[in-house]
Parts: structure tokens; C-alpha cells; sequence
């Protein structure tokens, strides 16, 4: 992420805000999310309004201890267009916290670039009541908002009123029969990141059958699913297997402590892959939990820095979708995915008797400056292993 866009304040200028507090939504790569207050006080600026971009770590507000503390000169006023970036905020003095865009190890400039005309955002009485992924779908699709007729409560406007409206833009039609439509945020993301990996990384891919027959009845059990069993066998042997929790970086290895499992979600025009913290201290109900929590933020819009950052490996599963085996594409920083095909009826040998059994492919995708072929293909028998196991 390299900036964001203001989707909407919550608060107005001279409003009394609690640490905490949703303060604003913001617009990244691949979500909307909502941003809480830094401290406690008086929102006394607003320097990127809504509807307007940011570099990210830029100071976008300036909350102050009372409503009454002075200003430094500096300081723009809000209805003033701003004629140089916003100081840093170790000049503001006698200031609290002040809001910023951007995560922990985030690039870009520390101060917003000129902007135009800043005025004090509406508040929310004043606004279309709508959710921030119908915000969000309504301008990927054209839609005026304020003329979305609302079926939430309240008479709030949904993702499904949006859709609703049918008011797509039309793509642009060349004399040739050929159509041209602007990239969304998310794809452009897909595709810088996509583009990067097989450019930068080279990989090889290891493939396995696995008996899904254990693991079947341990999930059942627990009311999980296929990916959450698969999630807890991956945590495991990522625990055994330090090297594919680390990424590549300038010549050296850098090895995350924790096993934190990202989950590749589908969703409207795109992937987003939420983050399991700690997989290998989860049991399968647990797991379930989590990741059924973090699907309903992913498909509602509403997953937050915090659940998409983080990530030391990612599962991918699209065996839900009918596809028998695939080749997924590392996701960088990280070393290896594990890709997973549908759940299906085999003929086997087993002491050497045919019978039949539930059997998955699993294959998994390695960047090869951190692994190599036979590290990769311990690390896959451990999966396969605990799985068979029934992921003790």
C-alpha cells in the first residue's frame, strides 16, 4: 500500500472524540476499513478530506487535549487550501497523537502531498447512511449512492442495493468490437503483486495425494472444515519447520516467530487474504471460529490492517469450486502456499487391497532462495502426515 483515500469522517471538526473511537473509513488496495482514534480530545483539524488521497504515515488530522489549545502557525486552516506538506508531528507542540494513514512498515512520504480545498466533512446525519463495502462497490460501479434506495435498517444502503441498481459503467467500445475496462483498486493490486512474485521469486512447485479419511472425522467433530484441518496440519508442521515461516529479504533470511496462516478468500473482483495469528495454538474448533469470523469480515468489507498483515504462509483452497489440483503463485513476502483441491472418492491401494477413500491433492509452491526440493518435500509429508493423523 502506498496510499489511501478518505472514504468519510465520522467526526466534524470541534468534536469532542474518544481513544478509540471510529474516526474515519479509508480505502486501501483491497479494503475499506475503519480507523479508531490514536488519543483522546478534540478534533480540531482535518488536513485530507473526504474523497481525497494520502500518501501513507502522512498526518491527515490533528487532535488536540482541549478545544480551546492554541495552534501552531503552521497549521493550516481547514477551509484554506494547503500550500506545503503538514509538519511532522514531533513539531506540532502541546498536541496529542495526531491521526495518521498508514500501518507499521508502510512506505511512503511522512507528510501529504499540496492538496486542494479542504472543507469540514458532514456529519453522519448528513451523509447516505450505507456500509463502507457498499461505498466502496458504488463507486467501482458508477453508482450514485444518494440515489440507492436503502433496504438496511434505518433505510441504510447495502452491498445488495448497490448491485441492485444496475447502473455499471459502460466499457468503452473500440471501432475494432474490442472493450476496455478500468482496472479496480483490488485487481491492480493482484496484479503489481502477482506480477512481482513471478517476476522476482523463482519457484517450484511438490505435489502429494493425502487420505483425507482421519481428518474428515476429526473435523466433523469439531464442526470445522476441509481448509480448517488443513490449516491445523500446515501450523503444525510450520511450527517443525522454521524455514517457511521466513522470507527473503536483500540477501538474507528473516524468520517470523509466530505461524500466522493467511486464507486466500474470493471476493467480489478480486482475492483477500485474512490472516489466522497463531494457528498452531488453535484447535479446529477454534479455527473454525476464527476463520468463519474473518470470511464475514472479508465478503462485508470490514477486515482491518491488524487481519491482513502478518502472514508467514498461505492455503489456498479451491477444491470448494470443483478444481481437482492447481499451482498456486507464492504471495510475497512469504516463502511457500499450499494450494488444495477438492475432497473426492479414490480407488487406493492399501495392503494391498483396492478400496476407496476420500483423497485431496495438495500442492505446494516454494520460493526457491529460501527452500530447496527436498526441504519442501519433508515439509509437504509432515502436512500430509498430520492430516492422516487426523491433525492430533
Amino acid at each position: 500500500m502506498d496510499e489511501g483515500r478518505i472514504v468519510a469522517w465520522r467526526k466534524r471538526e470541534g468534536d469532542r472524540v474518544r481513544q478509540g473511537e471510529i474516526l474515519f473509513e479509508v480505502e486501501t488496495d483491497k479494503a475499506t476499513m475503519e480507523v479508531e482514534a490514536p488519543a483522546a480530545g478534540t478534533l480540531r483539524r482535518i488536513l485530507v478530506a473526504a474523497d481525497a488521497s494520502a500518501p501513507v504515515a502522512s498526518v491527515i488530522a490533528l487532535i488536540t487535549t482541549t478545544a480551546d489549545e492554541p495552534l501552531p502557525a503552521d497549521v493550516p486552516a481547514a477551509t484554506s487550501p494547503i500550500a506545503a506538506p503538514a509538519p511532522k508531528p514531533s513539531q506540532r507542540a502541546g498536541a496529542q497523537p495526531s491521526a495518521g494513514l498508514g500501518a507499521p512498515g508502510a512506505r511512503g512520504p511522512s507528510a501529504p502531498e499540496p492538496l486542494a480545498d479542504v472543507p469540514s466533512s458532514p456529519s453522519d446525519g448528513e451523509r447516505v447512511r450505507s456500509s463502507p463495502a457498499a461505498r466502496k462497490r458504488a463507486q467501482e460501479l458508477g453508482v450514485d449512492i444518494a440515489r440507492v434506495t436503502g433496504t438496511g435498517p434505518g433505510g441504510r444502503v447495502t452491498l445488495e442495493d448497490v448491485d441492485g441498481a444496475k447502473a455499471a459503467p459502460r466499457p468503452s467500445a473500440a471501432a475494432d468490437g474490442e472493450h476496455r475496462e478500468p482496472l479496480s483498486r483490488m485487481r491492480k493490486a493482484i496484479a503489481e503483486r502477482m506480477s512481482r512474485s513471478w517476476r522476482e521469486a523463482p519457484q517450484f512447485s511438490v505435489s502429494r495425494d493425502v487420505d483425507m479419511t482421519s481428518a474428515n472425522a476429526a473435523r466433523k467433530k469439531a464442526g470445522a472444515s476441509y481448509t480448517d484441518a488443513i490449516v491445523a496440519a500446515a501450523a503444525k508442521a510450520l511450527a517443525a519447520h522454521p524455514r517457511f515461516r521466513a522470507r527473503f529479504d536483500g540477501g538474507t533470511l528473516v524468520r517470523e516467530d509466530g505461524v500466522h496462516v493467511g486464507i486466500a478468500v474470493a471476493v467480489e473482483d478480486g482475492l483477500l487474504v485474512p490472516v489466522v495469528r497463531d494457528a498452531d495454538r488453535k484447535d479446529l474448533a477454534a479455527l473454525a471460529k476464527e476463520r468463519e469470523r474473518l470470511e464475514q469480515h472479508a465478503h462485508a468489507g470490514k477486515l482491518t490492517a491488524e487481519e491482513l498483515t502478518g502472514g508467514v504462509f498461505s492455503v489456498s483452497n479451491l477444491g470448494t469450486m470443483g478444481v481437482d489440483r492447481f499451482t498456486a503463485i507464492v504471495n510475497p513476502p512469504e516463502a511457500a502456499i499450499l494450494a488444495v483441491g477438492r475432497v473426492s472418492d479414490r480407488v487406493i491401494a492399501q495392503a494391498g487391497q483396492a478400496v476407496v477413500r476420500p483423497v485431496a491433492t495438495l500442492t505446494l509452491s516454494v520460493d526457491h532462495r529460501v527452500a530447496d526440493g527436498a526441504a519442501a518435500a519433508r515439509f509437504l509429508d509432515d502436512i500430509a502426515k498430520a492430516l492422516e493423523a487426523g491433525v492430533p
